[in-house]
């Protein structure tokens, strides 16, 4: 997402764009069979269906980032030396490595993933263009310098992940298909 016009039209279109790459996680998402959800493909840690788990996380993660950002007016926000945010991260990271769903759990993870997707679309769509384009300094872990930052660069972000998980989702389920003979 490289638009910095900053218009009023412009975060509507984002946040269009934002939709749109959801819907098509979803639908790639919809063709993986239930018996396929718990399978970890070679060389990865997480199982297919740990996708919308995947993708929900980082959205949690930047809405808090979003959150300190707006409480401190764009001052500093040091994530990077916030040891609670840290152990979100750890315990997250650590959850998703030993989730393997199953088919029952499909629609509590597409659910709470729904609801964190349209946390984000009523938060940004109420923020004007100012306020939408305006960054701050974010130290990430992993860095010690500052990253500008603002809720159109994490809109980017969070569209940008969905799409990438989108064109994965195709390889993984060739991954399981050749793997378990369907």
């Amino acid at each position: 997402m490289s638009d910095a016009t900053g218009s009023s039209a412009s975060v509507t279109q984002q946040l269009t764009t934002f939709d749109e790459a959801r819907d098509h996680f979803l639908a790639a998402f919809a063709q993986a069979p239930d018996e396929a959800l718990p399978f970890v493909p070679p060389g990865d840690e997480y199982a297919i269906g740990v996708l919308p788990i995947h993708l929900l996380d980082p959205i949690t993660r930047y809405m808090t980032v979003f959150d300190q950002m707006m409480a401190s007016d764009f001052e500093l926000v040091d994530r990077a030396g916030d040891p609670a945010a840290l152990a979100w991260e750890a315990e997250r990271h650590a959850h998703s490595v030993a989730t393997r769903p199953t088919g029952a759990e499909r629609a509590g993870m597409l659910r709470d993933l729904a609801a964190a997707h349209q946390r984000v679309v009523d938060r940004f769509s109420a923020l004007d263009a100012a306020t939408f384009t305006r960054q701050g300094p974010v130290i990430y872990p992993g860095s010690p310098d500052p990253y500008p930052t603002s809720a159109q660069d994490i809109l980017g972000w969070l569209t940008d992940h969905y799409d990438e998980h989108t064109v994965q989702m195709g390889q993984l389920l060739d991954q399981w298909r050749a793997q378990s003979g369907q």
